[in-house]
This record gives structure tokens, C-alpha cells and sequence, in this order.
């Protein structure tokens, strides 16, 4: 540890191979210890601002929604989807911020279903699909 992090003046020489080593040594292990120090701030309320767009000039598949909630989450939250605790919460808010169709369509998925992202993602891309093909039958109209 003295060696490392010394009390005094080491008397360390940047011209010096074996020195410059143990100053970079030094300096990596302060940059990481400023880094972890202070726990990073949680800020939840940046995943309800993702939202779904639902209209037709801000067309989103729900799979790059989906990636950008999780991206989300990374930066801004301690929700890694690691447990399965944290997949059902992501699930919850996945639902809760898509387009009303797509929720609507999600709602009425039951048990296991409710709270597995894939299955609701497949849901998603049904739903999302078919707004489509709605979309072109209506301009055929």
C-alpha cells in the first residue's frame, strides 16, 4: 500500500521508466477511486419520458423502443436485467409507455404472458404491423 500510495513525497522522476510506471500505476488507481466514490445519481423519472410515438410521421418499431428504454435504464437507473424482478419492471414500463393501440393489445395478455418482454414484444410487433396494413387499406379506401 506505501508503495502504491505513499504518505510522502515519493520522489518519483517521470524520466525514470520504472517510476513513470508506478505514476501512471498511481494515477489509474485515484481516477478510479473519484469514479466509484460517489454512487451515481438514479434518475427514474428518465424512463417515463421515453415514450412511443403514435403518429404516422413518428412511425417506431417497438423493438428500437424497447432498446431505447433499456439504453435508458443503463445511464439513468440501477435496472440491469440481471433478475428477473428487474424484466418484470422493465415489462411494466415497456407497456406502460408504448402507443395506446399496442397497450390496449398488452392488457389483455394474461399470467406468465403479462410479464414476459419478449412475449409482449411479439405482441407489439403484430399490433404494429397490422397498423400498417390498416393504414394501407384506408389510403386504398
Amino acid at each position: 500500500l506505501e508503495q502504491n500510495f505513499p504518505l510522502g513525497d515519493p520522489q518519483w522522476d517521470p524520466n525514470n521508466i520504472e517510476h513513470k510506471r508506478t505514476l501512471n500505476r498511481y494515477q489509474t488507481w485515484i481516477l478510479y477511486g473519484i469514479k466509484r466514490a460517489i454512487p451515481r445519481a438514479l434518475n427514474w423519472s428518465k424512463l417515463y419520458e421515453v415514450k412511443h410515438p403514435h403518429l404516422p410521421d413518428k412511425n417506431e418499431s417497438p423493438s428500437v423502443f424497447l432498446e431505447k428504454l433499456k439504453e435508458t435504464a443503463r445511464k439513468y437507473t440501477d435496472l440491469r436485467m440481471e433478475t428477473e424482478a428487474e424484466r418484470q419492471q422493465l415489462a411494466l414500463i415497456f407497456m406502460g409507455q408504448l402507443a395506446p393501440d399496442i397497450k390496449r393489445k398488452l392488457q389483455k395478455l394474461e399470467g406468465e404472458d403479462s410479464r414476459d418482454v419478449n412475449k409482449m414484444l411479439e405482441v407489439a410487433w403484430r399490433v404494429y404491423n397490422n397498423r400498417e396494413k390498416g393504414e394501407e387499406q384506408r389510403k386504398e379506401k
